[in-house]
């Protein structure tokens, strides 16, 4: 094996683990933000080194603010559950006009 070949394998290799990790991010985040503290916990232990510690640190996922589109939380006023914007939507929305040209 050439050294080109080692390095492209690397790079494929790379490339293939980001992609998987943002697509569980995308279609499991409870499950994959469980894994995250789980990792950051073990490397967040006092007999690790500093080093390993300031990554366990980094790793540990920020706090969830437990509201997402379609909570009802209103706070964005982007949610399809706010009525203030379902209300201009609906303002909005004209119905096609279709003309016949003989």
């Amino acid at each position: 094996m050439t050294i080109y070949g080692l390095v492209q394998d690397v790079i494929i290799g790379a490339v293939v683990l980001i992609s998987g990790l943002y697509v569980l991010r995308k279609l499991l985040p409870k499950w994959m933000r469980g894994r995250q503290l789980a990792l950051a916990t073990a490397l967040n232990q006092p007999s690790r080194s500093v080093l390993l510690r300031k990554l366990g640190g980094f790793l540990q996922p920020g706090e969830s603010s437990g509201g997402g589109c379609g909570s009802g939380c209103s706070s964005c006023s982007s949610c399809a559950s706010n009525p203030e914007v379902q209300a201009e939507a609906a303002k909005e929305i004209k119905p096609l006009e279709f003309q016949r040209h003989i």
